[in-house]
């Protein structure tokens, strides 16, 4: 199979981030993460544009126990993702922290034009690596951190 961006982006994700993201306590797959805890279940997904140039990493938490959807659904905890967390309780970790909690595209990390060599995704992957303290704060005590951006007021 051909190298794509995206399958070049992906690899430098998994190799580079997951691991950390796994010290942390996070279990799970690519690109969907959860950190169950006595008090909370935490939430970190990686979310692709559709033309496969730009992502961002997006985290939530949710209490434990299972879910009732607005439409009646019972959900239970083990099947609780971050989809199911309001957006208001979500935030978006990216290159560029939104003005005013907006997440626009060019606001991602990019990886347009990276070409065929794998260094430069790599560096990409460490350096969101290096951010996910970002994601702590925000987790732990609603900090907003320089590249996150967040719907809630």
């Amino acid at each position: 199979m051909p190298s794509t961006p995206t399958r070049l982006m992906s690899s430098a994700l998994k190799s580079v981030l997951v691991p950390e993201l796994k010290a942390a306590g996070f279990a799970g797959s690519f690109p969907n993460f959860r950190r169950d805890r006595a008090d909370v279940i935490h939430f970190v997904s990686v979310q692709y544009d559709k033309p496969g140039t730009a992502f961002f990493l997006e985290c939530g938490a949710h209490p434990p126990g299972e879910k009732t959807t607005s439409w009646g659904d019972v959900v239970a905890q083990a099947d609780l993702r971050l989809e199911y967390v309001p957006l208001t309780e979500r935030a978006r970790l990216q290159d560029r922290g939104g003005a005013g909690g907006s997440s626009l595209a060019e606001d991602w990390f990019s990886y347009e034009g990276f070409g065929d060599s794998p260094e430069p995704y790599r560096l990409l992957a460490a350096s969101v690596a290096s951010m996910l303290p970002q994601i702590e704060g925000w987790l732990a005590a609603r900090e907003r951190g320089p590249n996150l951006s967040t719907m809630a007021a």
